[in-house]
């Protein structure tokens, strides 16, 4: 379960800092706050799994693994997230452990990442989609691959799985730095 207050604003009477849903009589939008509430919605009843982070600039890195399934479709995933705190891009290789050989689809898995180009970009009713997650598909969905993750980001990835092959499961991450 996951909770956040406050959750509504009206922008007519603002009295705090910050908000997930901003709005008016006639308009409303989400806050980068409530965009990263968003990303955990599919976690309840999910699985965690073990996770190894290995680099050099881990302060700047935090990583969880989950797997779950998907309510409208009934299908499968494993979902890493990753939190890029740092100003740096990072190539980053991650490596699952613990699944039968084939068990990632190639196709289906998607890529979805929240950032912005400044710290302090916000939403509003004249641009209420400044700061929102974009979403992609994954073309080298596997066991191993190699993704980049942008700075100051939330980066999800969540790789379609055969619904027979969960096991215990493990995901390692080693990143570069690159400026």
């Amino acid at each position: 379960m996951a909770s956040y207050a406050p959750l509504f604003v009206n922008t007519n009477d603002r009295r705090w800092n910050p908000d997930a849903i901003v709005f008016n009589s006639s308009q409303l939008y989400g806050t980068p706050s409530y965009w990263v509430q968003r990303f955990f919605t599919e976690s309840s009843a999910a699985t965690v799994l073990e996770t190894t982070l290995q680099t050099n600039i881990s302060s700047s890195l935090i990583a969880s693994a989950i797997t779950w399934q998907n309510s409208t479709n009934f299908n499968t995933y494993l979902r890493i997230k990753i939190v890029n705190f740092g100003s740096d891009i990072v190539n980053l290789k991650i490596s699952v452990t613990g699944l039968e050989p084939n068990s990632i689809q190639l196709s289906g898995s998607t890529q979805t990442v929240l950032t912005s180009a400044s710290l302090m970009d916000e939403n509003s009713f004249k641009e209420p989609t400044k700061v929102m997650p974009t979403q992609s598909l994954l073309e080298n969905a596997g066991e191993d691959m190699n993704v980049i993750l942008p700075p100051h980001s939330f980066s999800s990835f969540d790789l379609l799985k055969e619904s027979s092959n969960l096991r215990t499961l493990r995901t390692d991450f080693l990143s570069r730095s690159s400026s």
